[in-house]
C-alpha cells in the first residue's frame, strides 16, 4: 500500500503552485508516475531535478545496455522493486542476457559477462554496496568508458538512488507487470 497522498495541485502549498503548474505543463496537466509523482509534491525541487533526470536518462552516450545494467545494479543495491520491474525488460531488450538479469535479481553468482558489462556491474555494486570503488573496478570502468562516461555512470546511478529512495520511502506500488518481483 502506498504512503503517497494524492498528488494534485491542491496538495502543494499555495506559494508552490506556480512551480507545480510548470512541472505538469508539458504533460497536459498530468502528474508524472513513479518517482516523478513523489517529486511533484516538492515541485520546485522537481523542476530543478528535471534537467539532470532528462540528461542521465536520455542524453548519455553510454551504450543502452550499459545504462540499463547500471540501473539494475542500482535497483538491486537499493532493493527497489519498482525500478527493477520497470528496467529489467528494458535491459533484456537492450541486449542484456536474461541469465544475467535473473542472477542479479536473485543475488546469485553472475554468469560470464562482456568486459563492459562486468565493469559497470562491479563499479556500481562496489560504489553503492561499500561506498567506495576498488582500484580494479575503477581501472576497469575507465578502460571501458573513459573518464567522462564514468562520471556520467556515477550520475546515472545517483539519479536512480534518488528514485529508489522516493519509491521505497513512499512504498509506491508496482504497476501491473509480468516481471518476477524483486526479492527484498
Amino acid at each position: 500500500m502506498t504512503r503517497l497522498p494524492e498528488v494534485t495541485r491542491d496538495a502543494v502549498a499555495e506559494e508552490l503552485r506556480h512551480a507545480f503548474d510548470a512541472l505538469v505543463a508539458d504533460s497536459g496537466g498530468e502528474v508524472p508516475l513513479g518517482p516523478g509523482a513523489v517529486a511533484a509534491l516538492s515541485p520546485e525541487m522537481a523542476l530543478r531535478r528535471r534537467p539532470l533526470s532528462n540528461y542521465v536518462r536520455w542524453e548519455l552516450t553510454l551504450p543502452q545496455h550499459v545504462q540499463e545494467l547500471a540501473i539494475l545494479a542500482t535497483a538491486r543495491q537499493m532493493d527497489c522493486p519498482y525500478v527493477w520491474n520497470a528496467h529489467a525488460p528494458m535491459a533484456r531488450k537492450a541486449g542484456v542476457s536474461a541469465e544475467l538479469v535473473d542472477a542479479m535479481r536473485e543475488r546469485a553468482p553472475l554468469p560470464a559477462m562482456a568486459e563492459d558489462e562486468s565493469a559497470v556491474v562491479t563499479f556500481v555494486t562496489e560504489m553503492l554496496g561499500g561506498h567506495r570503488v576498488s582500484q580494479g573496478a575503477y581501472d576497469a570502468a575507465i578502460a571501458q568508458f573513459g573518464i567522462r562516461q564514468t562520471v556520467d555512470l556515477i550520475a546515472l546511478a545517483g539519479q536512480y538512488v534518488t528514485n529508489a529512495c522516493f519509491l521505497n520511502a513512499f512504498e509506491i506500488a508496482l504497476p501491473e507487470t509480468a516481471e518476477p518481483v524483486l526479492p527484498v
